[in-house]
Formats: C-alpha cells, sequence, structure tokens
C-alpha cells in the first residue's frame, strides 16, 4: 500500500543540486507506482522549505503532470518575494505549461512586471498577456523585442509574433 512517507521518501531522494540530464525522468519512473496519491506527494514538496524539492515537484509538474489542476494553488503560492528567485521564476513558469488562467493570477504577476530579473519579468508579461491581454504586460514584451542582441529579446519577439 502507498503512503505519502513513501513519496515523500523517494522525491527526497532525487532532489540535489547535483543534477544529470536523466534525473527528473528518473525521478517521475520511481514514482509511477504511486498513483493518484502522487499529486498529493507534490503538492507537500512544493510547500516544503528546500529549494530542490520545490523545483524537482516544478518540474515534474511541467514535463508529466501538466494536467494536475489541484496542484495549482501550491504553485501558484510560490510567487512570493520571500521564495528563492529560481522557485519563482519556475513557479510562474509552471502555471504557463500547465495553462493556468485564473483571475487570481493577475495580482501575483503585474508586480513582477517591475522586477529587475529579466526572465522573471519576461515570464509575468507573457502570463499576463496571455490571461487578460494585459496592456502593461504588453509594453513589457514590446520593450525586451526591441533590444537587440538580448536573449530576452528574442523570447519576448517570439512571443509578440505568436500572440499579435
Amino acid at each position: 500500500m502507498t503512503n505519502l512517507h513513501d513519496i515523500e521518501e523517494t522525491l527526497w531522494l532525487f532532489a540535489t543540486h547535483q543534477q544529470h540530464p536523466t534525473q527528473l525522468d528518473e525521478a517521475h519512473a520511481a514514482l509511477l507506482g504511486f498513483g493518484k496519491h502522487l499529486i498529493d506527494g507534490l503538492i507537500w514538496a512544493l510547500q516544503q522549505d528546500a529549494t530542490d524539492l520545490k523545483l524537482l515537484a516544478l518540474q515534474l509538474l511541467q514535463k508529466h503532470y501538466s494536467k494536475a489542476v489541484r496542484a495549482l494553488p501550491a504553485v501558484r503560492a510560490l510567487i512570493s518575494d520571500d521564495e528563492d528567485r529560481l522557485v519563482r521564476v519556475t513557479a510562474i513558469n509552471t502555471l504557463y505549461v500547465m495553462g493556468d488562467t485564473s483571475d487570481g493570477l493577475i495580482p501575483l504577476l503585474s508586480p513582477r512586471l517591475e522586477s529587475d530579473d529579466d526572465f522573471e519579468r519576461i515570464c509575468a508579461a507573457v502570463n499576463l498577456w496571455r490571461i487578460c491581454r494585459s496592456e502593461d504586460a504588453f509594453v513589457v514584451l514590446r520593450r525586451e523585442a526591441a533590444q537587440e542582441g538580448s536573449p530576452m529579446a528574442e523570447i519576448a519577439q517570439g512571443y509578440l509574433g505568436k500572440e499579435t
């Protein structure tokens, strides 16, 4: 019988800074047998203090469990100034991959349009533009797209070209 403790132990086993290219797939394979309880385990991981554990759960949600809508509130909770920058940006991207279009994202993402972090600013703008066609998000995307040679410009140009 599967219990949450077994899932927690398996997630801890794969949560490490020393990642290798197949680690995410190995974690997914190890977790396959846990069935419907797996999403509860990922939600638990998102609520822990360990950055590596949160990142592993977010990556698993992006790659293998993007239809797990009951995990969305836990992912949204990671969009906070109290979170590690990498966790916050990965959470924003995970919401995009999972197709979250809830109105509750607007107040979470709007302040991110002013971020000093280019990637955070672009991720927030892309999500806000997708959700509500925010004029502020469009301005950020256009400004970033105009900066030639910037990796963020290519992302913004690609998204504007797709969506406008």
